[in-house]
């Protein structure tokens, strides 16, 4: 059955086969068909309108429009579409902000396939294809795809397989160039809208050579385009770790080299982590304070720093915090992430190698640690290095000097190492995968980062810190955080921790309508929160003492009359009453609120945002 034969929605269940025949029969010759598709591009995804010849389609914010588009910049009743005998012409019906044919407001136009079309802020394209065919083209909303991301990255971390990310962005609405990058694309490679300029592409089991052709071929296919691309295991091992390459890739990506891989790789795959505006620890929390505290008195020393810590957590700023504050600030810091250099080439990148050492080696190439000499190597996922290239790094920590790949030379160096990782090395270390005499050696000194989820404190200044570096990269202007959308992110858990954070602002600096991200801008996980919360918030003041209930504003503003209690009413208030007094006791360590109250931290975080407490 082709798109122009299929019926529309009804009811088959209780039809026997023969009935459904007649009926099929009968819609064949006497219904009107869809002739034109109509693609609005929205936030969620794209919402696809089949046109038929017939009544004219009414577009609005709300029904009796036949098509609803919750969009604050459509009227209730914002246009007409109407197609008689092939011809689609659209009008509009007073509209606040407008109808717009090619980048023209018009009150009546005829439209014709290919066209785009714009409804206020909402952007729209004609198709000639059917509904189902585009369908097919797989297009996600970002939060559909991301978490077809966290799938795929999980599979490819467990099997050992490739992942790459790309992110297509282009001077003009991806409307116009969406089918072309399609074209270039397997039938199975997913897209996500991250923006309306930006596309999100996901190729499974496709390494960094392999994706970096296809991303050649996309462009030039579309030359307009740039595209930055992050593989996995190559650039990272964690779905927000390779987003924020491929952004950062992206970024980069000019008129000379429109095509970026993730980070500006050395010959041997070292990223230069030279200090970069920005990436400055931010630090409002107690915790953290305390973490800057005990850097900055190992910055001074020569001995190794183990920095532990969730993915996400900064661990990276923190190294570079270590070094920038040390002897060694004028000498290089070298990054590596040693999770993703091949096992067999591990030695030779950390250690260099001699002209025909193994295959492929054509001449003399030196190692990251020869980079770092008199500066600081941060081995970053430090407990993915195999077995032989631990024993080769406790020897070079012990006696200074080391070997190359293939040489019997020996080179003396003088590097501070810093290793970072969020695994349990004395586990690894029981299991037998990790040696312990090089976790003795690494351990000299040692850091905890605590994950986002336990030092709230920071989470608004490091969104304020964030934006800022956003707006500048993105040359908009947005400059603000609404009240609310605060509230949500102190609620959430940060899975991903500061790089999640980090990256659910970019993308709603890049989506925001105005100067203010709000909560429409936020991923769906934080959007969830915002259901149910209360519409006003509570004020808790940070006073000692007093009666019970000082500093609480109730829902309503005044004391529950007793002859009329509501008891979800008075129940909520003598919740808001207890979490925020101790909340004071506490010095709103939430944390610690939390263990004194018995509650999950995150159950604490979602109660103080349904219940609307913030601090005075």
């Amino acid at each position: 059955m082709t798109e122009r034969d299929r019926p529309g929605d009804v009811e088959t269940q209780h039809i026997s086969a023969g009935e459904l025949a007649q009926f099929h029969a009968r819609r064949r010759s006497d219904a009107p068909r869809p002739g034109l598709t109509l693609l609005l591009y929205l936030r969620d995804g794209v919402q696809a309108v089949p046109l038929f010849d017939g009544p004219a389609r009414i577009i609005g914010r709300f029904a009796p429009a036949d098509v609803t588009v919750a969009d604050a910049s459509l009227s209730r009743q914002h246009a007409a579409l109407e197609l008689r005998a092939g011809a689609l012409w659209v009008e509009d019906l007073q509209s606040t902000n407008g109808t717009w044919v090619n980048g023209a407001r018009v009150q009546r136009s005829r439209v014709e396939p290919g066209d785009e079309l714009a409804f206020g802020a909402v952007v729209a394209s004609v198709h000639a294809a059917g509904a189902a065919e585009l369908a097919a083209q797989g297009l996600d909303c970002h939060d559909a795809f991301m978490r077809q991301l966290e799938i795929e990255v999980a599979r490819a971390v467990a099997c050992e397989r490739a992942l790459t990310l790309l992110m297509l962005r282009g001077d003009r609405h991806l409307s116009h160039w969406l089918a072309v990058a399609r074209q270039q694309l397997r039938p199975f490679d997913r897209m996500g809208i991250y923006s309306g300029d930006t596309l999100e592409v996901l190729l499974p089991e496709l390494a960094a050579d392999a994706a970096s052709a296809v991303a050649r071929s996309i462009q030039q296919a579309a030359p307009a385009l740039r595209i930055g691309l992050a593989s996995l295991p190559e650039h990272a091992r964690s779905t927000g770790a390779i987003c924020d390459e491929a952004r950062q890739a992206l970024q980069r990506a000019g008129a000379g080299q429109p095509v970026q891989s993730a980070g500006r790789l050395t010959e041997r795959g070292a990223l230069s982590t030279a200090a970069a505006p920005g990436d400055q620890p931010v630090a409002r929390s107690r915790q953290m304070q305390e973490v800057l505290e005990t850097a900055a008195r190992y910055a001074g020393a020569v001995i190794p720093v183990l920095i532990l810590g969730e993915t996400g957590t900064g661990k990276e700023v923190v190294a570079r915090a270590i070094h920038q504050g040390g002897p060694r600030r004028d000498r290089p810091l070298i990054y590596v992430n040693c999770g993703a250099i091949p096992a067999q080439l591990v030695e030779s990148t950390l250690f260099g190698h001699e002209r025909g050492a193994f295959t492929g080696a054509a001449q003399q190439a030196s190692g990251l640690f020869e980079a770092a000499h008199r500066g600081s190597l941060l081995l970053d996922e430090v407990g993915e290095l195999p077995e032989a290239a631990q024993a080769a790094l406790l020897r070079v920590l012990e006696i200074k000097r080391f070997c190359r790949v293939g040489a019997h030379r020996e080179i003396e160096v003088d590097v501070r190492v810093l290793a970072a990782t969020h695994r349990d090395l004395e586990a690894m270390c029981r299991a037998g995968r990790f040696r312990q005499d090089l976790l003795y050696r690494l351990n000299a000194a040692s850091l905890r980062i605590p994950p986002l989820r336990e030092r709230v404190d920071d989470i608004a200044p490091l969104a304020r810190h964030f934006l800022r570096l956003a707006s500048r990269e993105s040359q908009r202007r947005v400059d603000k955080i609404d009240g609310r959308v605060l509230t949500l992110l102190e609620a959430y858990p940060w899975p991903g921790n500061a790089r999640e954070l980090r990256n659910a602002i970019e993308r709603a600096v890049v989506i925001a309508s105005g100067d203010t991200i709000t909560v429409d801008d936020l991923p769906e996980a934080l959007r969830g929160l915002a259901i149910g919360a209360a519409p006003a918030a509570v004020a808790v003041g940070r006073g000692d003492g007093g009666a019970a209930g000082d500093g609480v504003a109730a829902g309503d503003g005044g004391p529950v009359d007793a002859a009329d209690i509501n008891l979800r009413a008075e129940l909520d208030r003598l919740e808001r009453e207890l979490i925020a007094r101790m909340l004071r006791a506490c010095d709103w360590d939430r944390s610690r609120a939390a263990t004194r109250l018995g509650l999950p931290l995150r159950t604490l975080a979602r109660k103080i945002a349904a219940l609307g407490i913030e601090r005075e």
